[in-house]
């Protein structure tokens, strides 16, 4: 199994720990469905652009196993925008604010593999 694959696996572990409950009891979307109704709408968006670019990297992992041939930057922009959007939500709202739960830390896993693995791939190639 190539390192790209394991990056897209540690995506599909964010898209599985969206739907866990994250906080309160919550799972992403009903965070960003609340955060959007409440006067919070950026943060809200944020959380869906996460997911959004979550499946995106989890489709670019399908097309690879089809061997498909694609460029890694669209990997990278998949994996920045997900994390980023994902920790700007956290610094500004739930670093504050409730406990976390597993959801929330599939996600930060998930992030880890697939940013480790972009890396170690982007290496081996070099």
């Amino acid at each position: 199994m190539s390192l790209r694959l394991i990056a897209k696996f540690g995506l599909l572990l964010v898209v599985i720990g969206f739907f866990m409950p994250i906080a309160c009891d919550q799972n992403g979307l009903k965070i960003a469905e609340y955060l959007v109704k409440n006067n919070n709408s950026f943060e809200g968006i944020l959380l869906y652009v996460l997911l959004i670019s979550a499946i995106i990297g989890v489709l670019i992992g399908a097309f690879i196993l089809m061997n498909k041939r694609l460029s890694s930057g669209i990997d990278w922009l998949a994996i920045i925008v997900c994390i980023a959007s994902g920790l700007i939500v956290y610094f500004r709202l739930l670093k504050k604010g409730p406990d976390l739960q597993s959801g929330a830390y599939l996600i930060l896993i998930g992030w880890i593999i697939a940013l480790g693995g972009q890396i170690l791939s982007k290496l081996k190639r070099e």
